[in-house]
Formats: structure tokens, C-alpha cells, sequence
């Protein structure tokens, strides 16, 4: 079992003024009395994540980082050079990401999705920013079974923009890259936004695409509500949209689809919800 970079439980095997010493597998972990404000007692059992310091000695940090081994997770670029690029993972020592582990030379300051692993020829924890590595892209025939079915929901962090739309990772036991399609994006979506989204179609190929919104009649029912809600908060119960509006203007102010924006107000008209008017929509008046 790993236990570089993950958070377990570690017993205290000595103490001494600036801090402790935990157990793991490679010897003693420091821990200092400034992570703790005190010195747990010897024998006793401590829950933390142990990585090397610059000098390359094992130390322990109970608070948690912005990422740890084995997750997927947005980091801010530190500095990047000759031998590398380092990204603030919220400890002392920055997280080493290779050229070779770059989809793209990465720049300071920027915000990529990394994935953090345990480099097999060092030992130290690494970030890569290919992280399609270590997500399947691609449902072989004997796993389709056991994978999530259409419609159903799972959570998905967003990996980067492409000429589609945007990659994004689920975050299953087994992690798979899918796709959400450009022209079904009605918010906005950065690196790192972890969202709930939905399988809308595993393809012959294997491939995924997704979507953020729930499919079918459950996605009207939810706009349904939305528009109502953005009426009432409205002056006088009133905007000035309707099924002639144009498709960008329904996407920005009401970010979903023309298609499922006249689905839903027809929805709310037949209730008797609301008016529709040639200028626009209203809660309905007696």
C-alpha cells in the first residue's frame, strides 16, 4: 500500500523540542511542533501526509494541501525553467512537474489540472499536467457494464479547453476523460471547476461525451424553475424574452439552450404560471 503523499494514520515513535518523529516504512518523518502546537505523546497514533523537504528528509504536515497522491487537482504555476516547473500544492516545498510530464510548457502563474503521482525512478511526488494518462478516454467492451449508464450523474472536474468544447475528468474509481460539446456550455468553465455533470452518450468507439445538464424532460423541469425564479426576483415580475429572442441572448442570461428555454416557458404557460407576451415573459396575472 502506498503511503507517500497520502493521508494515514502514522504512530509517534520519539519526540524531542522542535517536534516529533512519526513512523512509516522508510524510516522516521519529522513533525514539528508548529503543525501541531504540541507534542502528541509517544505511542500514540497521528493522521498525516508525508513527503521529502528540499533537503530530501521524510516530514509529515497534518494540514491538508490543495492535492495529495493518486488525486487530480488545479495548481497555480510558482516558476518554471530549465529543470522544470514547480506548482503551489499549499507546503514548504513546491510540487515538481518534469518537461516530460507538460502537455504544453507551462507558465508561471497559470492555473493547469495536474495529477499527482509517486515517480517510480526517484521516489518523490510528481505532478504531471497530462493527466488524459491517467484517465481512460476510451470504455473497453468488458467494462461497459459496470459504467455509469445515460443520464446518470457524476462528478467531473474540467481539464482543459479543446476546438470542441472542453475535456473533462470523472472522478470514478476508475477515472475516465469525456467531452463536453461547445454549443451545449452555458456557463462559464475554467481549469479546475469540479462540477456535477452527465453521462449523455457512451459512443461505439468507447469514447464519452457529457453534458451539465440533466437530460431530457428532467432538464425541462429544472429550467422550468430557473426562468420562474429569475421572474419573480425581476421588476414587476417581467423580462423581456421570449421564443423569438435570439439563441445568444437565451444562453447568456438564462444559460440554456433556445430549444429547452421554449420547452420550459410552454411548460410554465400551460400551468399557468406565466404570461407570454410579444415583448417578453411575466408571472401570470389574474
Amino acid at each position: 500500500m502506498n503511503w507517500l503523499g497520502v493521508w494515514r494514520k502514522h504512530k509517534v515513535i520519539k519526540a524531542e523540542p522542535r517536534g516529533s518523529y512519526l513512523e512509516t516504512p522508510e524510516g522516521p518523518a519529522f513533525l514539528s511542533k508548529k503543525e501541531t502546537g504540541e507534542h502528541p505523546e509517544i505511542g500514540t497514533v497521528v493522521e498525516a501526509l508525508i513527503y521529502h523537504d528540499y533537503d530530501g528528509y521524510l516530514t509529515a504536515t497534518v494540514h491538508k494541501p490543495l492535492t495529495a497522491v493518486g488525486q487530480f487537482a488545479a495548481l497555480r504555476i510558482k516558476a518554471a525553467g530549465d529543470k522544470g516547473a514547480f506548482a503551489d500544492w499549499g507546503l514548504p516545498k513546491d510540487l515538481f512537474i518534469p518537461h516530460a510530464e507538460q502537455l504544453e510548457p507551462v507558465r508561471k502563474g497559470e492555473t493547469y489540472l495536474t495529477f499527482t503521482y509517486v515517480d517510480s525512478q526517484s521516489g518523490r511526488i510528481t505532478a504531471s499536467t497530462r493527466v488524459d494518462r491517467f484517465a481512460r478516454d476510451v470504455v473497453e467492451e468488458a467494462d461497459r457494464e459496470a459504467f455509469p449508464k445515460t443520464g446518470e450523474p457524476v462528478e467531473l472536474i474540467i481539464s482543459r479547453k479543446t476546438d470542441l468544447g472542453y475535456k473533462a475528468v470523472m472522478l470514478l474509481d476508475t477515472p475516465y476523460s469525456g467531452t463536453i460539446y461547445q454549443n451545449e456550455v452555458f456557463q462559464p468553465l475554467k481549469t479546475g471547476d469540479q462540477l456535477t455533470g452527465y453521462i449523455k452518450l457512451l459512443r461505439e468507439d468507447g469514447k464519452i461525451d457529457l453534458s451539465l445538464r440533466k437530460p431530457g424532460f428532467e432538464e425541462v423541469l429544472d429550467s422550468k424553475e430557473q426562468i420562474f425564479t429569475q421572474l419573480e426576483a425581476a421588476p414587476d415580475g417581467f423580462l423581456p424574452y421570449h421564443d423569438k429572442s435570439e439563441a445568444a441572448e437565451i444562453r447568456r442570461v438564462f444559460q440554456m439552450s433556445k430549444r429547452t428555454f421554449k420547452a420550459a416557458i410552454g411548460g410554465l404557460l400551460k400551468e399557468g404560471r406565466i404570461d407570454i407576451l410579444p415583448n417578453g415573459i411575466r408571472l401570470h396575472q389574474e
